[in-house]
């Protein structure tokens, strides 16, 4: 029952007798979909923060699929078309050295690379303090930051070294638990470091919440999942976004494939047996 649905309009036929417009469990990331439940908000919210009171470093961190990067590209989403914030997003932020860092993070802001390491902070630290005189405030959103190398750090040690009344740059560094202990390499960037927030599981309401927001947009209000068949979806899952849709999608396709016209505990059951 798990073959490949080649034929796209008898999908979208099939999607239609069910009362939805596309399909509500893809897994890319479309910002249409994304639910922002207690736990996610917190963070967002944190983030809102850091930036507009001009905070500095923060670190955001959560284990595989718990949702850091769509939070990472809504943030970019929410500033990047405002006059007075300076945004870049790096979205995988797999730095090498320092100099790769410094190289990386100066071509995000539009800035051209330099031979030497100290001119490529020279030339960074420079738009910094330009953008801090015109009154604008410069963003950076560092995604998988646990993949940077310890040598990385160093550039933004000398970020943070030549501070006004306030910070010149907002650090946002989004990454898998890991990224702490890589920062706790650097007692100098560590010490700079504003907050620190980790992205738990959702909770069982959380996790329905979002189903739920997701076949809204998709366009049923009608429930599609059983009481019973998302208690154990939801066990299986584990509380993780990604899982919870993931799970979804492949019931969803068995729901297609068959007369009935919503996902029932068997059918869930079916999905469990077949992931075993």
């Amino acid at each position: 029952m798990f073959n490949s649905l080649n034929d796209e309009e008898w999908r979208v036929a099939r999607m239609e007798r069910l009362g939805l417009k596309e399909d509500p469990f893809k897994l890319s990331a479309d910002p249409r979909y994304l639910y922002l439940g207690p736990e996610h908000l917190a963070v967002y919210r944190q983030a809102q923060g850091v930036v507009s009171r001009r905070r500095g470093l923060a670190l955001f961190s959560g284990d595989m699929g718990m949702g850091k990067s769509s939070l990472a590209r809504r943030i970019y989403d929410l500033y990047a078309a405002e006059d007075s914030v300076v945004i870049s997003y790096i979205h995988t932020a797999s730095f090498k050295s320092g100099m790769d860092a410094a190289r990386q993070i100066s071509l995000s802001l539009g800035l051209p690379t330099q031979r030497s390491f100290q001119r490529q902070m020279d030339t960074l630290e420079r738009l910094m303090a330009d953008e801090y005189t015109r009154n604008r405030n410069v963003v950076i959103i560092l995604d998988d930051a646990q993949m940077m190398e310890p040598e990385a750090l160093e550039v933004l040690h000398r970020l943070y070294n030549f501070d006004y009344d306030s910070k010149v740059v907002q650090i946002l560094a989004f990454g898998q638990r890991e990224m702490n202990s890589l920062f706790e390499t650097n007692k100098a960037v560590n010490a700079r470091v504003f907050v620190r927030l980790a992205l738990p599981p959702l909770t069982l309401s959380s996790s329905l919440q979002m189903v739920l927001f997701r076949l809204n947009v998709a366009g049923r209000s009608e429930p599609f999942i059983d009481d019973d068949a998302f208690e154990l979806l939801y066990e299986r899952s584990q509380g993780v976004p990604r899982e919870i849709i993931r799970y979804c999608a492949l019931a969803t396709d068995l729901v297609l494939q068959s007369d009935v016209s919503t996902i029932t505990i068997d059918i869930v059951r079916e999905v469990v047996a077949y992931e075993a």
